[in-house]
């Protein structure tokens, strides 16, 4: 499996589901970036070292809510190549 960079692409995420290092699978739904933003390494998508720092405490309710209303905006983009840990919401590809 062939990945660059140090954290999964967030184009076409929400919705989609992600492949974890535990071998189970999540939707990237508003509760999976609320957790994966408070709680970082909660959840480690496959292929990826935990590396992002929590933001607990650090933002206010409304930059989340922001945070997560932008990767919901990223839903139209480019789905990450397979392998990414990452596949399409159904009727997606």
């Amino acid at each position: 499996m062939e990945l660059t960079g140090r954290a999964p692409s967030l184009n076409g995420v929400y919705g989609a589901q992600v492949l974890l290092a535990d071998g189970s699978k999540v939707t990237a739904d508003d509760a999976y970036i609320r957790e994966s933003i408070l709680q970082p390494s909660a959840k480690i998508v496959a292929g990826y070292q935990p590396l992002m720092p929590s933001f607990q405490g650090q933002l206010t309710e409304e930059q989340i809510l922001a945070l997560t209303a932008y990767i919901k905006s990223l839903q139209s983009q480019p789905v990450p190549a397979k392998g990414a840990g990452i596949a399409p919401p159904a009727g997606k590809k």
